[in-house]
């Protein structure tokens, strides 16, 4: 029976709101709905044609299901753990709302658990692991059969889980899907992008999977092996990032410069892994030319600093900051996780990239088996004299993990989660046990979290909250047409971009002037979001004069790339001078838009 009869369907597809954790302060989509957005965009082969449009909620906010999925024939919802009870809520009052929706949930969250999924989001079908090569199918048979006579097709429809007389029905993938079968990201189906309201970043996939197995990581479960895209599929990729910079879609310094991260869990592969080495080497080399203005960010391990001809490779294709998995610097503590690096042999990797000139933000990740918590405090002194920045996460048990299985969960009272109770999944952020542990208890952990974080050099929450006040600050600029605002705006944008290319902000004046600096920002950017009114009716010359001024700080944080030259105080001095000069013209042009307000009123 056919239960619709339009040719144009229309597709939402939502990665929900984080509960912290996932670097969502960057608003930056993960991939995996940007490449089923293209995949149902060039499906033929069907009944439907279907347009698109992402909504990425840490970017463009909270979507309310009853309005915003008013004429919407299929919800796809992918989550992170921590995101999980946002799309349980998500796809529960979208079938409310609007119950001959389609809804369809998938991602790292749910593909292993999709009896919880359709428990708790009430989900009508759930894609295990990757599902380019069959989400269109899929949302055919979804679109064309109801409820009762749908299963019969759905059996055929390999890697997904569907529910019949109540029971979980899962049917087998055959074989992997290939990385380059979405061969562009769908970028421009994301909901709000434009040149007002441009990415803080692109991201570029090259391959899928992992050389490694170490316990605690989802992505050799959620990626199967590891498959490389086709060379001239990486090249189509970096053209494409050009072009929405050109666009203004990506942020783009006044130099044209800007940011790309390679995706995180697509490591360059160790010297041991000899054929997918050798082949990303020779990559590396054909991307000369096509990434001359980006600034790379890329996941790696530290075994590049015994590999320096592609060490110096990836420096030449402008890769400037690495993101590598240190976890530990305790022999038993590596060995527990499978993670197959030699603490010694690791330190002079450190050494040998810092040396190179690589930005080294050291991943670590405490409360692995053999932890106390001096050796936590001693992990903390080495890994900063060993990397410029670094991260900080508790062992979390994540699903597909021998971890899920093998520790005992906790409420989020911190007791023992008892049969029937939901894990806390808000709280799987990695900055408290979540799990039972002899050492420490929940709060504990919090507690133990925290001193360790207050030894780092950490530059993720000054990040968090410059991209917020942005893209809150955009926000009401796009909606009052302010042209000045948006001239700020980008302006400030420029400065966060300085900020992040900094050489070691540490090292030039302290974790006290890091915050500093966070906070003089953080408050001009408050008061400049709060009268985007008054700015838009200033006197022409005072916004020039505010713009102006706003270019001036830009210019003072841009000195900061030549420390050594400057001294600390001196710095501090200058973006404060600056800052205050903002201010002050900021009053002014608050003062002469309540004399006006009075005389009109007069």
């Amino acid at each position: 029976m056919v239960a619709t009869t339009s040719r144009i369907k229309r597709v939402v597809l939502v990665q929900p709101a984080s509960a912290g954790g996932n670097f969502e302060y960057m608003a930056i989509p993960r991939q995996g709905m940007l490449f089923l957005s293209t995949a149902l965009g060039q499906w033929e082969d069907g009944p439907f044609l279907y347009e698109r449009e992402i909504w990425f909620e840490d970017r463009s906010g909270l979507m309310d299901p009853d309005k915003d999925l008013e004429n919407v024939d299929v919800l796809l919802v992918t989550a992170l753990i921590n995101e999980a009870p946002r799309a349980y809520q998500l796809a529960r009052l979208a079938k409310m709302y609007h119950p001959d929706l389609v809804t369809i949930g998938g991602g790292p969250q749910m593909s292993p658990l999709p009896e919880e999924a359709f428990a708790l989001g009430n989900f009508d079908a759930i894609v295990q692991r990757e599902g380019e090569d069959i989400v269109a199918q899929l949302c055919d048979v979804m679109l064309s059969h109801q409820a009762g006579t749908r299963e019969a097709y759905l059996e055929n429809i390999p890697g997904i889980s569907f529910r019949r007389d109540g029971q979980v029905i899962q049917t087998r993938r055959r074989g992997l899907v290939d990385p380059a079968f979405a061969e562009l990201p769908d970028y421009r189906s994301i909901k709000d992008l434009s040149p007002d309201h441009p990415m803080p970043g692109g991201v570029l996939e090259t391959v899928r999977g992992c050389t490694e197995n170490c316990t605690y990581c989802q992505v050799i479960q959620q990626f199967l092996g590891y498959r490389m895209i086709p060379r001239e599929t990486e090249i189509k990729r970096l053209q494409q990032l050009q072009e929405l910079a050109s666009d203004g879609l990506l942020h783009t310094s006044r130099t044209g410069r800007f940011n790309v991260f390679i995706s995180d869990d697509l490591h360059t592969p160790p010297l041991r892994a000899v054929k997918f080495r050798n082949e990303r080497l020779e990559r590396l080399k054909n991307w000369k030319g096509y990434t001359d203005n980006m600034y790379m960010i890329c996941q790696a391990r530290a075994e590049i600093g015994q590999d320096p001809e592609l060490a110096n490779a990836m420096t030449e294709a402008n890769i400037k900051m690495l993101y590598l998995g240190v976890e530990s610097n305790n022999a038993e503590n590596l060995l527990a996780v499978n993670k197959r690096q030699e603490p010694g042999q690791m330190e002079q990797d450190l050494c040998t990239l810092n040396a190179m000139d690589f930005s080294v933000v050291a991943m670590t990740i405490i409360g692995l088996p053999f932890d106390r918590e001096e050796d936590i405090m001693n992990l903390a002194e080495w890994v900063t004299q060993h990397s410029r920045y670094q991260t900080a996460n508790l062992l979390t048990p994540l699903p597909a993990t021998s971890n899920w299985t093998d520790l005992q969960p906790l409420n989020e009272h911190g007791e023992l989660l008892q049969e029937g109770e939901i894990r806390p999944y808000h709280l799987y952020t990695g900055r408290q046990f979540v799990h039972y542990d002899k050492r420490w208890t929940m709060q504990e952990s919090r507690e133990l979290f925290d001193q360790y974080s207050a030894k780092l050099t950490s530059i993720d929450d000054l990040y968090g909250r410059i991209f917020r006040i942005l893209r809150s600050y955009r926000l009401r600029v796009a909606t009052s047409g302010n042209e000045l605002g948006d001239s700020i705006s980008s302006r400030i944008a420029e400065a966060s971009q300085n900020l992040q290319n900094w050489a070691d902000p540490v090292s030039v004046a302290g974790k006290e002037f890091g915050q500093n600096i966070s906070q003089r920002v953080d408050e001009l950017a408050e008061t400049l979001r709060n009268m985007s009114q008054p700015l838009s009716n200033a006197r022409r010359d005072l916004a020039d004069s505010i713009n102006t001024k706003v270019n001036e700080l830009t210019d003072t944080l841009k000195s900061m790339s030549d420390p050594v030259s400057v001294g600390s105080k001196d710095l501090a001095d200058n973006v404060s001078v600056r800052i205050t000069e903002i201010y002050d013209m900021i009053n002014n042009v608050l003062v002469e838009s309540s004399s006006r307000r009075r005389t009109a009123k007069e």
